[in-house]
C-alpha cells in the first residue's frame, strides 16, 4: 500500500475513531442501554485498528491485534459494568477504563511515532537502545492474558473472592513458594476489605456469579 493510501486510513481511521470516542463519552454520562454504548464502542475500536495497523512495523503486528484484543475485553467489560446501578459499579468502571489507558499506551509504544517511541523510552529507560523496539511475544501474550484473566475473574467472582487467587496464582508464576503466595493472597484480601469495605463503607462488586445466585 502506497504513503498515500496509508495516510488515507490512518486520517479516516483517526475521525471515526475520535467521532466515536465522543459519542460514548456523551452516552455514559447519562443511562444509556448496552446497544447504545456498544455500537460507537464496536465501530470506533475497528476505525482505531484500521488507523494503527499502516504505522506498526509487520513483525509486530501480531502484538499489534493482541493489543486490540485486550482492548476489546476492557471494552466489554465497562459495557457489561454499566448494566448495574449505583455504587456497586463504580470500581469496576474504575478498573475497566484503567484497562483501556494503559491498552492505549501499549499500542502506540508499538508505532513508529514520536509519541510511540516516547513511551518506550519512558518506560523502558533502563533498557539498551537497541532492545527498545525488541518486543518479546511470548512474555507480552502472557501478561496480558493474566490482566485479562484478571478481569474475566473480577467480572464473574466479584473482588473478595478473586483478587487473593490472581495474586495466588501471579505469585506462584513468578517462582515464589505456595506458602508465601498464600501469605500474600491473604494480605490482600484483608487489605481490600479493611480499607474499602470497613474504613471507606464502600460496597465492592460482588460479581456475577453471586449476583445471580441473589436473583435466584
Amino acid at each position: 500500500m502506497s504513503d498515500r493510501n496509508n495516510s488515507a486510513v490512518i486520517a479516516a481511521g483517526s475521525l471515526v475513531f475520535l467521532i466515536c470516542g465522543a459519542i460514548f463519552g456523551y452516552l455514559a454520562g447519562g443511562k444509556p442501554s448496552p446497544l447504545a454504548l456498544a455500537a460507537p464502542a464496536v465501530i470506533g475500536w475497528l476505525a482505531a485498528l484500521a488507523a494503527a495497523r499502516p504505522l506498526v512495523d509487520a513483525e509486530r503486528r501480531t502484538a499489534l491485534y493482541f493489543a486490540f484484543g485486550v482492548l476489546a475485553l476492557m471494552i466489554f467489560f465497562i459495557h457489561q459494568t454499566y448494566g448495574y446501578t449505583g455504587r456497586v459499579r463504580n470500581f469496576p468502571l474504575i478498573i475497566g477504563y484503567t484497562g483501556v489507558a494503559i491498552c492505549l499506551l501499549d499500542i502506540l509504544s508499538l508505532t513508529r511515532t514520536s509519541v510511540g517511541v516516547a513511551i518506550v523510552r519512558f518506560f523502558g529507560s533502563q533498557l539498551d537502545e537497541s532492545a527498545l523496539g525488541n518486543r518479546q511475544l511470548g512474555r507480552e501474550l502472557i501478561a496480558f492474558a493474566a490482566m485479562g484473566g484478571c478481569v474475566l475473574g473480577i467480572w464473574l467472582f466479584g473482588f473478595l473472592v478473586f483478587s487473593p487467587v490472581f495474586v495466588i496464582l501471579w505469585m506462584l508464576a513468578g517462582g515464589k513458594t505456595f506458602k508465601a503466595s498464600v501469605y500474600g493472597g491473604l494480605f490482600t484480601l484483608a487489605f481490600i476489605y479493611l480499607l474499602f469495605e470497613l474504613a471507606f463503607k464502600y460496597e465492592l462488586y460482588q460479581g456475577i456469579v453471586f449476583i445471580m445466585l441473589l436473583d435466584s
